[in-house]
């Protein structure tokens, strides 16, 4: 059989699997919380966006007293050049549809997510989940 040496120094091979196997579980739990993190900031940003867009409709009504399409907006500097079309899709996978164009009374914007989740808002500023 084998004998320990007195004063020997280092770790066992169950030591070392022991620590590898605790980084390995830490480093699943960090990669977990990371993508939970991004996929609601992606959700924020898609709220922000919908935001500005009512926003935009806002100062549009005030000035022209009616709500207006996207391309209108655009077209009088409410909103920036990104958001001509009815639909834009961004590089971070959100995809923003005029789903009702602007009208003299309303409006709706509605923004689509890779997730799954869709928000939409109208002219109430209300953020709605679909």
């Amino acid at each position: 059989m084998l004998k320990r040496k007195k004063g020997r120094k280092g770790f066992t091979l169950i030591e070392l699997l022991i620590v590898i196997a605790i980084i390995g579980i830490l480093a699943v739990i960090a990669i977990i919380v990371l993508v939970t993190i991004r996929a609601s900031s992606i959700d924020s940003k898609a709220k922000a966006n919908l935001r500005t867009l009512s926003s935009a409709q806002s100062a549009y009504l005030a000035e022209n007293g009616e709500y207006g399409s996207w391309d209108d907006l655009v077209a009088e500097g409410f909103l920036d050049a990104t958001w001509t079309g009815e639909k834009l899709t961004g590089e971070d996978g959100i995809t923003y549809t005029e789903t009702q164009e602007g009208t003299p009374s309303e409006f709706e914007g509605q923004a689509a997510i890779e997730n799954g989740n869709t928000y939409k808002i109208d002219e109430s500023g209300a953020i709605q989940q679909v």
